[in-house]
């Protein structure tokens, strides 16, 4: 068994203990190699490091007001 296979059969075994140790393991496999490939991608395919939620209020009220300058002045 190669190291792939094996990352993959062990994220199986957890995706069938968090499942309850049901369903089909077929879909577990699947399931499992679905997480593992999103996970190698890294966080490119997810949401960007910079967000609102880690901003202060200040920062975030500043790019508001920054973005909606940068509107209005395109719309003239």
């Amino acid at each position: 068994m190669n190291d792939w296979e094996e990352k993959v059969r062990v994220r199986a075994y957890q995706i069938w203990e968090r499942q309850g140790r049901t369903g089909n393991p077929f879909d577990h496999w699947h399931e499992a190699e679905e997480e593992l490939r999103a996970e190698e991608a890294g966080p490119s395919q997810e949401r960007p490091e910079a967000t609102v939620e880690e901003a202060t209020p200040a920062e975030a009220v500043e790019a508001a007001q920054t973005a909606a300058a940068g509107k209005g002045s395109s719309e003239s």
